[in-house]
């Protein structure tokens, strides 16, 4: 394994890591992968995605449909599997060791991941374990080989009023978001009780004794699982 993903990073580039990241991420999220999405979270033109996608199915990592469609191949699978995991661990390093704010390791994350070689993975994976989770709650194999979340997790937004809940995950690529979320004590672990739900969806929620509000842009991005009473 250790051989093959050597390999792997040698013939793929930086750049290309980070569109089969991101084609990962989509699928993960349930969100259909298309070229403008691309453009607009990697922010580069529409063109440079359009052979960049070339040169990746010329590489057999990624397969296009004639209608624009975009899957990954196994091979494209495993090399963003990777990537997301060496993501997941690079964010426990600094979080965990090296003390930053939880919501600020994803962006410093983005950086080192690329870094962080198949032996400096081993240890780190030894150090703090295969089943552990990311400071966003993400288990480090969720997704990777083909594995799904084992947890069954769902968005809060899908809740009723009168559960008891804990959160599972949250979406971690927006800072702002995560210190709102840190301010609220809205964080991996947290227990909550759904008061009230509004006509515009808007979600009245008990957290450690304090009200707070959340609009369904952020439920959204908070994935939790009920309680039993």
């Amino acid at each position: 394994m250790v051989v093959a993903t050597r390999q792997r990073r040698t013939n793929t580039s930086v750049s290309q890591e980070d569109y089969l990241k991101t084609i990962w991420e989509m699928e993960q999220e349930e969100q259909e992968p298309i070229s403008a999405r691309l453009s607009e979270v990697l922010r580069v033109t529409p063109p440079a995605v359009t052979a960049a996608l070339k040169r990746m199915a010329r590489n057999g990592t990624v397969r296009l449909g004639r209608r624009g469609q975009m899957r990954l191949t196994s091979k494209g699978r495993e090399i963003a599997g990777h990537l997301a995991l060496r993501h997941r661990l690079a964010e426990k390093l600094l979080s965990e060791v090296l003390g930053m704010p939880w919501t600020r390791v994803h962006d410093e994350a983005e950086k080192l991941e690329h870094a962080i070689s198949p032996e400096v993975e081993g240890l780190l994976l030894k150090y703090f374990g295969r089943e552990s989770s990311c400071p966003h709650g993400n288990p480090l194999f969720s997704g990777v080989s083909g594995q799904r979340r084992r947890d069954r997790a769902r968005r809060l937004s899908e809740m009723r009023a009168g559960q008891r809940l804990e959160i599972q995950k949250v979406y971690e690529k927006e800072s702002d978001f995560l210190e709102y979320l840190d301010r609220n004590r809205l964080r991996p672990g947290t227990r909550l009780l759904v008061e009230h739900i509004d006509y515009d969806q808007t979600m009245q929620l008990l957290v450690a004794g304090k009200t707070v509000h959340l609009g369904r842009s952020a439920s959204d991005r908070i994935w939790v699982k009920p309680l039993r009473r």
